[in-house]
């Protein structure tokens, strides 16, 4: 009797699972649009949503005192001495951060690889290695650019194989 349950129930599992044999329709994915990357909006926006550490000033001593009162807030704020210096670490972090996302949007892997033909991990190190100053970018042209980036894979090619795959 075991035996006869058991077959009934396979022989059902079977003929539903041969019944399911409607043609699903396709799945419509989103549109996804993809917008080129402006460092200057980005910049713009990261400096707004941090302009109160961005313009952050520790107040000087002289402000403290009026003609004939001593404002007490502005004591308060100047004698903060291990606060004023995080918030001034702080904004030196934020500003070398946006210094940072500029030499990424001027040095990029397209334009090196363009520049020297490497792709996959030699491309990864030798922009690893061999990354230029924000002081450099901001004020050379593009063909000092290409210039200093050919100076450059001259060295590579000359210590490819000693560098270390981490630095």
């Amino acid at each position: 009797m075991i035996i006869i349950l058991c077959f009934a129930a396979t022989r059902s599992f079977a003929q539903a699972k041969t019944a399911d044999t409607t043609v699903k329709p396709p799945v419509q994915l989103k549109t996804v649009n993809i917008v080129r990357y402006n460092f200057f909006k980005d910049s713009a926006a990261f400096r707004e949503e941090y302009s109160k550490e961005m313009t952050f000033r520790r107040p000087k001593w002289f402000e403290v005192y009026k003609i004939t009162a001593v404002d007490i807030n502005k004591l308060y704020r100047v004698t903060q001495f291990k606060k004023n210096k995080k918030k001034i670490a702080f904004k030196h972090m934020l500003l070398d951060k946006e210094q940072e996302m500029y030499v990424n949007s001027v040095y990029t892997p397209s334009l090196v690889n363009k520049v020297t033909r490497l792709d996959g991990d030699s491309l990864r190190l030798f922009m690893q290695y061999y990354r230029p100053e924000y002081s450099f970018i901001k004020n050379a042209s593009d063909y000092d650019i290409y210039a200093e980036i050919k100076k450059y894979y001259g060295a590579f090619i000359k210590t490819r194989d000693s560098v270390p795959s981490q630095p």
